[in-house]
């Protein structure tokens, strides 16, 4: 808990600025109706929230060899989406809970911190949208939902595994699923991974082979051609069906280099965000078992006239319309 003080700050309603059109629901913007809150209060009330926390930490980027600059995404992309129309159900709450904060080069600390404070909005009834950073987000992620005792099934939109051993016995933000897959084997436990997107230019035959081996699930970038899409509901379908919840990472990584040039690893041929890949999308945010989402890999250092932000802005979007 001493983590968790040292290195988590409230969230900042100065962010949330921008353009008044009106008073009237239909005309309200988020910045008119996203309500901040500290989550070192000891009350709190977030029934049917969405709530957002910031990751601001790229020290697994920085151990990974990527381009670093994610920790600065989720300030940046907050004040893109305060000024978004308000389409979302009227019952819904939108709250901002803050960010942590990495603490120098201790990146194990301020994973400790977020998966704190993940157990912390959901045990207090909210739904987690974390916003990195890095994908060292995943780990962290995992291990705040994990401590509710239900079976997890996480779904990774990506053009890497992120399944690599550690290094120099450090975690990165390309060793998540690997840190998992290793610590829930030890419980007696399986890690129930489906990746999305993913790319073999992207992935050593190596690194495929060892997570076929451990039973992960792999949709290939290749296959989510227009005319494939309800194949790969399908194979969605099944693989809730095997957990008690979803959790969705999204990395921005996993899009085309032309729509999202502002990430930690240009991926040149990855997925156009498309009509297709919409319906992809709205059919995994319809899932009952989906609980809690993340944004990765955003890198404002790189974003071309805002594309990647405004493309993970319009995900977060589409996300709150499920409710």
């Amino acid at each position: 808990m001493d983590t968790f003080k040292k290195l988590y700050t409230k969230s900042d309603s100065s962010l949330w600025q921008g353009r008044i059109d009106g008073e009237e629901r239909e005309y309200l913007r988020w910045h008119q109706v996203v309500t901040c809150v500290d989550l070192q209060e000891e009350q709190l009330h977030l029934d049917n929230a969405v709530v957002f926390l910031g990751f601001c930490c790229d020290e697994g980027v920085r151990r990974n060899q990527g381009r670093e600059g994610a920790k600065s995404a989720p300030d940046y992309l907050r004040k893109i989406l305060a000024n978004l129309p308000v389409h979302f159900n009227e019952k819904l709450q939108l709250v901002d809970a803050g960010n942590v904060e990495s603490n120098g080069y201790d990146l194990e600390s301020a994973q400790e911190a977020l998966a704190i404070v993940v157990q912390k909005i959901r045990s207090s009834g909210g739904y987690p949208l974390l916003i990195g950073g890095g994908h060292e987000i995943t780990y962290a992620h995992y291990k705040g939902l994990y401590s509710s005792g239900r079976k997890i099934g996480v779904i990774n939109l990506d053009a890497h595994l992120d399944m690599r051993p550690l290094s120099d016995e450090k975690g990165n933000s390309g060793t998540s699923f690997y840190q998992l897959n290793q610590e829930l084997f030890d419980n007696g436990e399986k890690l129930k991974y489906l990746a999305i997107g993913i790319q073999e230019i992207s992935n050593t035959t190596g690194l495929l082979d060892y997570a076929k081996s451990q039973g992960v699930e792999i949709i290939y970038n290749s296959e989510l051609s227009s005319s494939n899409i309800s194949v790969v509901q399908d194979k969605i379908a099944e693989f809730a069906e095997q957990v008690d919840e979803l959790y969705l990472t999204i990395d921005m990584d996993v899009f085309a280099g032309a729509f999202a040039p502002g990430v930690s690893a240009v991926s040149y041929q990855g997925i156009v965000p498309d009509h297709s890949f919409y319906a992809l999308l709205s059919f995994l945010y319809a899932h009952p078992k989906l609980q809690s989402i993340d944004i990765a890999e955003l890198n404002p250092r790189y974003d071309l006239d805002e594309r990647t932000a405004r493309l993970a802005a319009n995900l977060i979007f589409q996300y709150l319309q499920k409710f």
